[in-house]
């Protein structure tokens, strides 16, 4: 964990595609807890920050957490998804041969 707490740039990516049990959440909040004005942290996740409030294991500790997050910019890229993207260009390509 102190690596992820130190490394220069963190990089958290699909961020809540899959659940995180109650010692994950806690291990996340330390890390961005320590992170926090010190270190830039990057998220990537097709879900909202209310989303995650939802799907953590503590309202509470996840309000914290997401409060925490919330102290940085937002960039919302719309909905494009580049795997199906390069899905449909292979299939393509198949059909082509």
């Amino acid at each position: 964990m102190r690596t992820l707490t130190n490394v220069d740039v963190l990089i958290l990516d699909d961020f809540c595609t899959i659940s995180v049990d109650l010692r994950g959440q806690e291990d996340l909040t330390k890390i961005v807890i320590e992170r926090d004005g010190r270190l830039p942290t990057i998220i990537c996740s097709q879900s909202t920050a209310a989303y995650w409030v939802k799907v953590f294991p503590s309202r509470i500790g996840a309000e914290s957490l997401v409060s925490r997050l919330n102290n940085g910019r937002r960039l919302k890229i719309g909905d494009f998804d580049m795997r199906k993207h390069l899905a449909k260009q292979a299939a393509a390509a198949q059909d082509s041969d």
